[in-house]
Formats: C-alpha cells, structure tokens, sequence
C-alpha cells in the first residue's frame, strides 16, 4: 500500500464528481414548447437521466468519499504513521461526518443509531441537476446564462456555467444542513489536508 494507491484512490474521487459535472450545456437541450398558443422553453439540465441515475451518480461520490476513511487508516499503519490521524480528520470536519453518515445510510438504511457521527441524522433528498455560475474572485466580474426560443443555449461574461448533480442535506428535522456538492467538495478538501501532512505529493 503505497503513495500511488493513494494517488488512485484520491483521483477516482474526482472522477466521480467530474461525471457528475457536465460544462458543455449543448448536451443538455431544453425542451421546446411550440403551439399556436405558447412559445416556450423548459430546462431542468437533467439531460434525460431519470431519477436512479441522478442518485446513482451522487452516492458514487459519496461512497468513494467515505471508503477513503479505513483505506488511509490502513496505509497509515503500514508506512510508519499514526493511524489515529485519520479518525481526527474525520472528527474534525463535518463535512466528512455527513458524507460517512449518508454513505452509512444508503448501506443500512435510515435512521442511522445515535444520529449517526454527525449527531444530525442528515438524509439527502431531492437529488437533481442544477446549473452553478461562478465567476473569477474580481469586483465587477460576472456570468449570464440565456435561452432562446429555438433551445440554444449561451454563456456570456467573465465565468462559467457548469451542470452539476447535487441535493438537499437535511436533519433528521428536514431542517437544511447543506448542498451536496458543496458539502463533498469540502469533505475532499479535509483529506487531501490530511494526505499532504503525511507527505505526499497530490
């Protein structure tokens, strides 16, 4: 178990959240709606997945957040580190927490015993494709998105525009915890941390 299986492990992660993104919105068509009455466009950027694929790519990211978990510990024993590192990364970051609680949750089901590491109890739902701007960190910066009647689709300004698979954190209230995809960005960026501080190169 050396630094190249960690290097995979950390790049099939990305890849599960690169295929997750779709930036070429010409793959995406909206639907067109013509009739003597109404002139129309409806776009939901789902990109005719149904439901289970949508979900199937979210717990795909989450499962391979979460796996990362016993694979480190066991690397870390084998290569002269502490494996109890590994642990403290996780219960220091909650975003690590709610993506182990989700993954626990799709293999046992819910609710999850003692509201789970979180202590939240979060469930993900209403998984869909969304579109997220973003821009560069300059004042005056900026993106627009517009869709003609014809279906085309166009990006203007300064950012882009970038279809992404994401969900509804909530508690065990339905009360918001977060997005999806935010909160797993954030859980890949606790173990790449951790990964640098045992000295490998990412």
């Amino acid at each position: 178990m050396g630094t190249p299986e960690i290097q995979e492990r950390l790049r099939r992660i990305y890849a599960a959240i690169d295929f997750a993104l779709e930036p070429d919105l010409s793959k995406l068509p909206p639907r067109v709606i013509s009739t003597k009455q109404v002139k129309g466009v409806f776009q939901d950027f789902s990109g005719g997945q149904s439901k289970e694929d949508l979900s199937n790519l979210a717990y795909t990211i989450i499962h391979n957040i979460a796996n990362l978990q016993n694979y480190l510990q066991r690397w870390a024993v084998h290569n002269g580190h502490d494996k109890a590192q590994v642990d403290d990364t996780v219960n220091k970051s909650a975003e690590l927490k709610i993506i182990k609680d989700l993954s626990n949750n799709d293999k046992h089901g819910y609710p999850p015993r003692g509201n789970g590491h979180s202590g939240k109890a979060p469930r993900l739902q209403y998984i869909i494709r969304v579109l997220m701007l973003t821009t560069p960190p300059k004042k005056g910066e900026g993106v627009t998105v517009g869709i003609d009647l014809s279906g085309n689709t166009k990006v203007t300004g300064s950012g882009s525009a970038t279809a992404v698979v994401t969900g509804d954190v909530v508690d065990k209230s339905g009360e918001p915890i977060g997005d999806l995809y935010k909160i797993s960005m954030k859980a890949v960026e606790a173990w790449e941390n951790l990964i640098r501080n045992f000295g490998i190169i990412l």
